[in-house]
Formats: structure tokens, C-alpha cells, sequence
């Protein structure tokens, strides 16, 4: 099996890259997530959906972050996006403006879908409304994952909310190193409850850390969170900020 330090170095190296999946991305109005773990023996793969309004590009799109090891003819960092409204064009008037929303239903995947809102409704405010009866045809389905894992890697754990904390991270550089060392002697002179870290990685999480257990092991038993949930979308205000 894999070690967890290394699955963790895997994730590290993502949010080095700003690749590494948040929730409060400023480009997405975020409206749902989801978290698949697969492994067997020495394979691991694990994927990440965020699901959101993203303005610039004129769609809800569900952008899926894969990361995994040893998986033949897939990278290892590797993130796909799939627009989810068919008939995004015919939702909303342009002038005007803020454009207005026409009552039409909403098309995503095929299917139309009806939702009861004013004229005025802001485009994410809207979109929101679809998650909580169609928030599985939001979200990737099975031929969509198994593009990105191989069919016979079995999926050992699957979260539709976790905790999350927002990553603050740098890559390798000389300035990191400067920035780092000025950060460690002014927090001396910091009360220890006023002190910031220089960074959070996702191997300075709980759940990160849990998962990799999970990835590492095969194991669902060792993700045993302590803190609460907080991967609906109410709790990142910033998300679409830009």
C-alpha cells in the first residue's frame, strides 16, 4: 500500500500548483462539492467536484480535481470541467442590465428543469435553487469518474460535505524561504492566541490527513472527523468574488 506522507506530498504539490480543490474559488459562485476516495492494494486516486456558477464562463460548470499515484495513462494532477446548462443563452435577458431571468426552464444535462423565481433573481442565486432536489445531475455520474479512475479501482469512501479549511500556500523559492524566516521571528513577539502559521497545506488539515489514512489503508474507518462539515455553499461567501 501506499504511505499517507506520501499521498500527502501528492496534495501538497497540488496546492503548491493552485490546483488543489477550494471551495472558495473567486471564479465560481459555489454550488455544491462532492469527494470520492478510491484504492486497492498499491493505486490511489482521489477526486474532488466543485460545482459553480462561473460567470466568465457563461455556465454552471462542475470542475473535478483528480489526484492519485500509479494509475497508468492518467496524470497524477490532472483537473477536466463540464459545463452543466444547455441553454444557458436563453435564460436571462441582457439589457437590462443586471440581466434579467426570462422563467424558462433551466436545461441541464438534457432535461429541463422548472424553477420558481422572480425576474430579478441574481444568475447565482438561481442556479443555487437547483441544488437541493437535482444536485446528483449536477455532479459527475459514473461514466464521468471512471474516465478519470479506472473501472476496476474500487471507491472506499465518498463525502458529500467535509471540512474544510482555506489553503495558504507557497511554492519552493528562495523569497518563500526569506518570507518564511521574517514570519518565525516576528511570531516570537506574537501572544501564542494571536499567532498566524507562515502557511496551511492540506497536510496541516484533519481531513486531508484522515483521507490520506483512507487512501493509504484501503480503510474508511480511519476518517473519523472532529470538526463539522462546512462544505455547503452558505459558508463561502467569497466564492465568485472576482
Amino acid at each position: 500500500m501506499a504511505r499517507a506522507d506520501g499521498i500527502l506530498a501528492v496534495f501538497d504539490r497540488m496546492a503548491e500548483q493552485l490546483r488543489f480543490p477550494e471551495p472558495e474559488h473567486p471564479h465560481y459562485y459555489l454550488m455544491a462539492a462532492r469527494l470520492h476516495a478510491y484504492s486497492e492494494a498499491d493505486r490511489w486516486a482521489l477526486v474532488v467536484e466543485t460545482v459553480g456558477y462561473n460567470p466568465r464562463a457563461a455556465n454552471v460548470v462542475n470542475v473535478l480535481h483528480r489526484l492519485g499515484d500509479s494509475i497508468v495513462g492518467i496524470e497524477d494532477d490532472e483537473v477536466w470541467h463540464h459545463n452543466r446548462v444547455d441553454n444557458f443563452l436563453d435564460l436571462f435577458e441582457e439589457q437590462p442590465w443586471p440581466p434579467r431571468y426570462r422563467q424558462v426552464p433551466i436545461i441541464v444535462r438534457g432535461r429541463p428543469l422548472l424553477v420558481d423565481a422572480a425576474t430579478t433573481i441574481r444568475p447565482e442565486e438561481l442556479f443555487r435553487l437547483l441544488v437541493p432536489e437535482h444536485r446528483d445531475l449536477l455532479l459527475a455520474d459514473e461514466t464521468e469518474l471512471r474516465h478519470l479512475v479506472p473501472a476496476d479501482l474500487p471507491r472506499v469512501l465518498r463525502l458529500d460535505d467535509w471540512h474544510h479549511v482555506a489553503l495558504r500556500v507557497q511554492p519552493p523559492s528562495a523569497e518563500r524561504e526569506r518570507r518564511r524566516r521574517q514570519h518565525e521571528i516576528l511570531a516570537r513577539h506574537t501572544p501564542p492566541e494571536q499567532r498566524v502559521p507562515f502557511e496551511v497545506r492540506p497536510s496541516d488539515v484533519e481531513t486531508y490527513r484522515q483521507i490520506a489514512e483512507v487512501l493509504a489503508t484501503a480503510d474508511p474507518a480511519h476518517y473519523r472527523p472532529t470538526a463539522p462539515p462546512n462544505t455547503h455553499w452558505s459558508n463561502w461567501p467569497m466564492s465568485g468574488a472576482l
